[in-house]
């Protein structure tokens, strides 16, 4: 499975033979630094932050389309671009754009099974060469809301049947929260737990045997999935499983832990 192009997932084997291919485009989302250093052949850098922005309290939300559809079209995105998506942590920087991405509208994209730990532990070549692409023609379509929620409605689903909250945090973080612990009633999924571990970097599992993991946990596919961490990277990774895995019904509590601990305390 892993040496094969997945819906959402590409594996180094299969981008190397993508290189070349101009009907794909690779967007580095590393410090500029570290992109500067070497990266990929053919990569452009974008900061992440591009992707979200914090508000006065510190919480997440989207960032404004046509600001976002700015960004993408100085590193020279189109509309009918493939875009593979490469970072160096876990791909949670990836993730997070990918949900926004297709958020408004643009789902033509992979990320890099293993991130670029993988494709520097197997030698692949590297560069300093900078690619600029002429400006690009990208147009964000659409706001999907059926993939974000909001805390107003969590709170109207808490005790909803229909809707299963999954925690994507490390369990320690759940235990010695200071505020709420968790959303009530949510099921612990640690993100980390979709990858297989391997020497410098993590692969994504068999998607049977994760698919097998969320069953025995009651992360059915009958039900609307609300996944949910600190501040949404965790969450958005463990959110493009699901949509690989065929779950119908999946929705990214962006705002995410860091704006429930503001909830809660209006309640001690």
């Amino acid at each position: 499975m892993n040496e094969k192009c997945t819906t959402t997932f590409i594996s180094t084997e299969c981008l190397a033979k993508y290189i070349d291919n101009t009907n794909y485009k690779i967007i580095d989302l590393r410090e500029i630094e570290k992109y500067q250093k070497s990266h990929i052949k053919g990569a452009v850098h974008i900061d992440s932050s591009v992707f979200f922005f914090h508000n006065e309290e510190g919480i997440n939300e989207l960032p404004d389309k046509k600001f976002l559809e700015k960004k993408l079209r100085e590193i020279g995105i189109n509309s009918d671009d493939n875009l593979i998506l490469v970072d160096d942590v876990f791909n949670l920087n990836c993730s997070l754009a990918a949900w926004t991405l297709n958020y408004y509208g643009f789902t033509n994209i992979k990320l890099l099974d293993g991130a670029l730990a993988r494709w520097e532990k197997e030698e692949r070549p590297l560069t300093e060469e900078v690619i600029e692409y002429s400006l690009g023609k990208i147009e964000l379509t659409k706001e999907n809301e059926e993939i974000l929620i909001a805390k107003d409605e969590i709170l109207v689903n808490i005790n909803s049947k229909e809707v299963l909250f999954v925690d994507n945090r490390t369990e320690y973080a759940i235990s010695h929260d200071q505020q709420g612990g968790n959303i009530p009633g949510a099921v612990h999924y640690w993100y980390l737990d979709i990858f297989k571990e391997c020497p410098d970097y993590f692969v994504l599992k068999n998607l049977e045997e994760i698919e097998k993991e969320l069953t025995e946990k009651g992360i059915s596919k009958d039900k609307t999935i609300v996944v949910y961490c600190e501040s949404a990277p965790q969450s958005a990774l463990v959110y493009l499983v699901l949509k690989e895995l065929n779950y119908p019904k999946v929705r990214l509590y962006l705002a995410g832990f860091n704006e429930w601990r503001i909830i809660c305390s209006f309640f001690e």
